[in-house]
């Protein structure tokens, strides 16, 4: 389908900056959201343009940085909504809409950690504190153990993601 006869609201991806994709497209070299067909899906405003009077959203999504994940409830006309199972698909968040943002999390886990300290056994009837950024383990002393202090050391980078490959996405809304 030409870019020119793309949905409303559509989303693409592409490696051309912005001032390479209006030229291909024909847009105002000014950002206009009553005349540009296609905007940089940065956050910016996009009042006045047809995308906001049929969706109510006065912005772009911004999608910089980000990875898209499609909805959990799939609408089909004529039919009732199919609502997959947030359990099936690990989505807490399952009454989301287009546009909405979900910041990173990481699931609750644990670091099981142990020992033998001088030669007693440091074991699960013991207490285990993390507030204070390490693992601490208060041992039984009626189980001849002693206090002893283990820390897990942070691996990895400053963020959680992906194998990743930057790119331009934009929206049209004209």
């Amino acid at each position: 389908m030409p870019f020119n006869e793309q949905i409303l609201g559509t989303v693409i991806a592409s490696m051309l900056d912005y001032a390479n994709l209006i030229k291909i497209t024909k847009d105002p070299t000014v950002i206009d959201p009553k005349k540009s067909s296609w905007i940089p899906a940065d956050g910016r405003s996009v009042s006045g343009s047809l995308f906001s009077t049929l969706t109510g959203l006065n912005n772009s999504p911004d999608l910089r940085g980000r990875f898209l994940r499609g909805l959990n409830t799939i609408y089909n006309v004529g039919q009732p909504a199919l609502d997959i199972s947030k359990a099936d698909e690990g989505d807490l968040n399952n009454n989301r809409k287009p546009g909405d943002y979900q910041g990173d999390s990481f699931e609750s886990h644990t670091h099981p950690a142990g020992g033998y300290v001088n030669g007693s056994v440091c074991g699960s009837n013991n207490t285990h504190d993390v507030s204070g950024g390490g693992d601490k383990w208060n041992c039984d002393p009626g189980l001849g153990g002693h206090n002893v202090t283990v820390t897990v050391q942070a691996v990895g980078e400053l963020e959680t993601r992906a194998k990743n490959v930057s790119i331009y996405y934009y929206i049209k809304i004209n």
